[in-house]
């Protein structure tokens, strides 16, 4: 062969390589987000619930998936005012089990809010605590290991009717709690309550518990920016663990 020739193959077979290994990105596996919550995160289950906006901000290459579901607490037997007896539970739902096996790059566990209540706080939280570590856990036993990303829970903003949520036990009792876990266990968080408060006036529904479509995107966005830092660092260190 021609030393013009061999040049020809070998650039030919470069050309042939970059391709393939565009190929096998573009057709390689999304990176799956579970997003774990009570109805902050469930949102009216719309497209501008911020898992919903999350999938768009992402975009190709991940799928984003909303298994929030209303009401719920991190504590085991749950209750509300009318004491239904513990069938409030996360764990007690089939989106529970749907996120613990959807093989999740990474969970998003903003949970907690509906814990705040006085039928679940009993006065001490224990029961809020030694369920949120629990569940943390649950997830954290996985294989392969997801990253957890805490969300800290928003600022209730008041002003409506908040079903019980008050602002003290919340800012006081939940908040500390969840960033005691992500400090011991050493995992991402996102301070939902740094975003939101400077656009508290407009970025909450009426019922000032809520995020409203506002809220809901800046909340998408920090979200995002955390797992792409996330999924970067990955790539230097080819690591799947925080």
């Amino acid at each position: 062969m021609s030393f013009r020739g061999a040049a020809a193959f070998v650039i030919a077979a470069l050309v042939a390589a970059s391709a393939f290994a565009d190929g096998a990105a573009t057709n390689a596996a999304p990176r799956v987000v579970a997003c774990v919550g009570d109805s902050i995160t469930w949102g009216g289950g719309g497209t501008n619930s911020y898992p919903s906006v999350l999938g768009r901000e992402l975009g190709e290459g991940w799928k984003v998936i909303n298994f929030g579901v209303n009401s719920r607490t991190a504590r085991r037997e749950g209750k509300e005012f009318d004491l239904r007896p513990g069938d409030l539970d996360y764990r007690k739902t089939l989106r529970y089990e749907q996120a613990l096996r959807c093989k999740p790059y990474a969970v998003i566990l903003m949970i907690g809010t509906n814990d705040s209540k006085p039928p679940n706080w009993e006065e001490t939280g224990d029961a809020f605590r030694a369920g949120y570590a629990d569940l943390v856990d649950d997830f954290l036993a996985l294989d392969p290991r997801p990253h957890v990303v805490i969300g800290v829970s928003p600022t209730v903003k008041g002003g409506g009717f908040t079903y019980g949520v008050t602002e003290k036990v919340v800012g006081e009792g939940v908040v500390p709690f969840q960033r005691k876990v992500a400090e011991e266990r050493k995992l991402p968080l996102v301070d939902c309550r740094a975003i939101l408060d400077p656009q508290m006036a407009t970025a909450y529904s009426p019922d000032g518990l809520h995020p409203n479509s506002k809220g809901n995107a800046l909340l998408a966005a920090a979200f995002a920016a955390k797992l792409r830092e996330l999924a970067r660092r990955d790539g230097e260190t080819n690591s799947n663990t925080p």
